[in-house]
């Protein structure tokens, strides 16, 4: 922890020398081959990695950004993993699916290089939308009248053991597993049964895979408080706290001590913040009034409290920070530094 600003300085640096050799356009350069501080310096790169990948291994805040990896052929840096701020602990591609054998060299370079952690999400909401959508198409189609559609946990078990064959398939470090928990308190018999029985499929195969897998994180999203068996948060590295739709601090304080409960480890919390929108005209997504949300949630968890303990930060939709006329990542690179400031000897 005691050179992590010179860490976060340097890669400033190393990023403003990669920008001053690269095209204003940010277009992917043709038969041009600019050398970056890396090959201008190699051994002063080198110790610099050495440094990042310290830096990694030990005590700090953690930082997640979600990654749109949607488009296969990249045509500016924006699309590229290996542009994403060194200080990056976890790169979380939102199209886990959709990997080209640029993607794997890239993401196989910052793991080595800079000893980031590349995952994915699997999203028992998202699942059930698509189930939905499915349903109301075939019930939609005259010739389906009278027929029965699937149940939704035989849909459920297919989708969540094809998403996690990912992991495998292109050797992600980890997945993010996120199951939004009923309070089954003021539920009738049938609906609590409901409920603990979609967590039962959701959780038990997330278990089931955390076995099998020994080798690989498992992080959980969600609402940890309201699991009836919370006997998986301690195979977990990190719970993550959605708190990207709340509009102030209390807001955020608020859904993080709902969640520390008996039985949920305080000390795992990863809180998630929202990214303003590639849109400019939107003022209202990833802001607070009319300052970026990540930043005051980046304070927070700078900050001490009691009864819990912030273990990092997650960023949705971090690409789209990347695109500023002065410095690329500017407000993820502000976040990292404010959630893991200068240590003082």
């Amino acid at each position: 922890m005691k050179h992590i600003i010179q860490y976060i300085a340097y890669s400033t640096v190393c990023a403003a020398a990669l920008l001053m050799s690269s095209c204003d356009t940010d277009v992917e350069p043709v038969d041009i081959n600019q050398p970056g501080i890396e090959r201008q310096n190699p051994e002063l790169y080198q110790n610099y990695l050495a440094g990042i990948r310290a830096y990694k291994a030990s005590s700090h805040k953690i930082m997640m950004a979600w990654f749109d990896n949607s488009q296969a052929v990249p045509f500016t840096q924006a699309q590229h993993i290996n542009a994403v701020p060194d200080s990056v602990d976890y790169v979380v591609l939102t199209n886990p699916g959709t990997v080209t054998e640029q993607m794997m060299q890239e993401i196989e370079e910052v793991r080595s290089q800079k000893g980031m952690k590349v995952v994915f999400q699997v999203s028992c909401d998202a699942i059930k939308t698509v189930y939905e959508a499915r349903k109301k198409a075939f019930m939609a189609k005259p010739e389906n009248a009278g027929k029965h559609f699937r149940d939704f946990n035989g849909f459920l078990v297919d989708s969540v053991n094809t998403q996690l064959r990912l992991a495998d398939k292109y050797n992600y470090d980890g997945v993010i597993m996120g199951f939004n928990a009923k309070l089954t308190h003021y539920l009738n018999e049938q609906e609590k049964a409901e409920a603990i029985a979609l967590e039962n499929v959701f959780l038990g195969i997330t278990k089931d895979w955390k076995e099998r897998h020994k080798d690989k994180e498992l992080i959980i999203m969600g609402r940890p408080q309201h699991v009836t068996d919370k006997s998986l948060f301690a195979q977990a590295c990190y719970l993550i706290i959605p708190t990207q739709d709340e509009k102030s601090i209390s807001g955020v304080d608020y859904l993080v001590r709902k969640a520390a409960v008996e039985g949920v480890p305080t000390d795992k919390f990863i809180l998630l913040a929202n990214n303003k929108s590639i849109d400019e005209t939107d003022t209202k997504t990833g802001y607070w009034g009319k300052t970026l949300a990540m930043h005051g949630i980046a304070r927070f968890i700078a900050s001490d409290h009691t009864g819990y303990t912030c273990a990092g930060m997650g960023l949705l939709n971090a690409n789209v920070d990347y695109y500023n006329a002065s410095f690329t990542y500017p407000n993820l690179r502000k976040v990292i530094s404010t959630i893991n400031p200068t240590v003082k000897e």
